[in-house]
């Protein structure tokens, strides 16, 4: 838990639940399993949540709820933007729906917060939230044993004050999460474009149901760079459709417009050709790119910083 976070588009993490599997390819340089893995593998929210391979630390499947950090909300009076689980996946399988109803009880008690929730595991989402909304009110224990009645149920609409967002980095792994996330029962619903492995090209169809949209290169490092054009696509598309967006990061990557091209990256495949091009010779897709680290990259996109919120409105 953390009053306070590097994360440019939050103000306080709280990691009620840790612990994850590898997914998709957005997983494979995870900086939390890196973290379980190295610094923080002794400490007793994190040990024994991976297991050591050639490649590194890997997620094992396990997952912990840290009940300090679950209840940390509820001494936080002032209000804040709150990211929920950074270190782990509130819907992962392994999650019962007892934690799941928790945090969710924990968000509605402290409705002063903005509390944002991101998950891989959609469909999990999809279908808890609204089977709460069809079931009659449930109470759920917090803390002191204070009972508090589940925000999604049925005769409640759904809060402002609780957005709920999903993570996407190609097309191939994100048109089946971005369908759930619109089909689940929600008054804010976001996408974390992070990192950003390749083109989205269905994005502008789902666009009138969602509410705000961040998007960024991967940091570490061994991380993979992102094609200017993916990022300056979802820009535009959130500009025709009045979405708020969000550039986070080029990350360890920047275009030649930034720093000095010394790879080269293809728009339709993302694969990274190890040395410039004369521009002149290659085709369309072909753009130059230099790796510069995150903090000289910055987060400037075409000498723009977009950093749009949704409303900030609880009504």
């Amino acid at each position: 838990m953390s009053d306070g976070t590097a994360i440019e588009w939050t103000d306080a993490t709280v990691n009620a639940v840790n612990g994850c599997t590898v997914l998709s390819p957005g997983c494979k340089h995870c900086y939390a399993m890196r973290l379980a893995g190295t610094r923080m593998k002794n400490h007793p929210t994190r040990v024994g949540l991976t297991v050591d391979t050639k490649a590194g630390p890997v997620w094992n499947g396990d997952v912990r709820l840290h009940e300090p950090a679950l209840l940390q909300p509820l001494r936080w009076r002032k209000p804040k933007r709150i990211f929920w689980n950074a270190h782990g996946d509130l819907f992962h399988d392994a999650v019962p729906d007892a934690w799941i109803d928790r945090v969710f009880a924990v968000c509605a008690a402290t409705p002063q917060h903005f509390h944002q929730l991101l998950t891989k595991r959609t469909e999990r989402m999809r279908e808890y939230l609204t089977a709460r909304k069809a079931a009659k009110p449930i109470m759920v224990p917090i803390g002191d044993g204070t009972l508090v009645q589940h925000p999604f149920n049925s005769e409640l609409r759904p809060p402002r004050y609780i957005w709920l967002g999903t993570s996407v980095e190609d097309d191939a792994h994100g048109r089946e999460r971005i369908a759930d996330l619109v089909e689940t029962p929600a008054a804010v619903r976001f996408l974390s474009m992070e990192p950003l492995l390749g083109p989205v090209d269905y994005l502008a169809q789902y666009l009138h149901a969602l509410h705000w949209v961040i998007a960024g290169g991967e940091s570490g490092p061994r991380a993979r760079p992102m094609h200017p054009d993916w990022v300056r696509t979802i820009r535009d598309q959130c500009a025709a459709a009045g979405v708020p967006f969000f550039f986070k990061q080029w990350g360890e990557w920047v275009p030649a417009s930034v720093g000095v091209a010394t790879h080269m990256i293809r728009s339709d495949t993302g694969h990274v050709f190890p040395e410039p091009r004369d521009p002149a010779n290659c085709d369309h897709f072909w753009s130059g790119i230099a790796k510069l680290g995150k903090k000289a990259a910055g987060r400037l996109l075409d000498g723009v910083e977009h950093g749009a919120m949704p409303e900030m409105a609880h009504g």
